[in-house]
């Protein structure tokens, strides 16, 4: 395949199979628990851990096996945004396949739920209808893309944060300029 000639598409494939894997593999077991997929505070912690450590390990590696040590801001923003959109499209590809073919409940459980925060927060029941005529007709395949669209964007607002670490010139996190850094401090 043509994709995996450019190193950063195959690392950032690979990482973003691994993070979605991940995040596939919380969510069935909450599911076999039958725990809310949607709502689960639990499970909403997880995948932020496990967004943040794809997307810290990923760049981590990337930055130390192919660029040798130095990455700037770009590229650990992309290579960030890059593993959370693969691993987001892999969690999606799974809650569609789940919500169309296993559980259509899901979808019907977000949609009660939404009906119930909006009374909660206060809107009008003319402006509650008018959402809900909307809402009431999401398909497994919008409420994937909705998974994929959340996923990603938090894996963006996390890779905007953590490129801001790894953007050095030089690598702060490698064994090497630790010990160089002691030595010249030691003379």
């Amino acid at each position: 395949m043509q994709i995996f000639k450019n190193s950063l598409l195959r690392h950032t494939f690979l990482f973003g199979a691994l993070v979605g894997g991940a995040l596939i593999l919380a969510a069935f077991v909450v599911y076999l628990k039958d725990l809310s997929v949607n709502f689960d505070p639990n499970l909403r912690s997880i995948n932020l851990f496990l967004i943040v450590s794809g997307i810290f390990f990923g760049v981590k590696k990337y930055r130390d096996d192919e660029l040798g040590g130095a990455i700037s801001y770009g590229k650990a923003l992309a290579t960030g945004v890059l593993i959370i959109g693969f691993a987001s499209m892999f969690y999606s590809i799974f809650i569609y396949v789940l919500t169309s073919f296993f559980d259509t409940a899901i979808i019907k459980e977000a949609i009660i739920f939404l009906e119930k925060g909006l009374h909660e927060m206060g809107y009008q029941q003319k402006d509650i209808d008018l959402l809900m005529g909307i809402y009431k007709n999401i398909t497994p395949g919008l409420f994937a893309f909705g998974q994929w669209f959340s996923k990603a964007l938090s894996g963006l607002f996390f890779s905007l944060i953590l490129a801001f670490f790894f953007r050095q010139n030089r690598n702060l996190f490698n064994r090497n300029s630790i010990d160089k850094f002691s030595e010249s401090n030691n003379q």
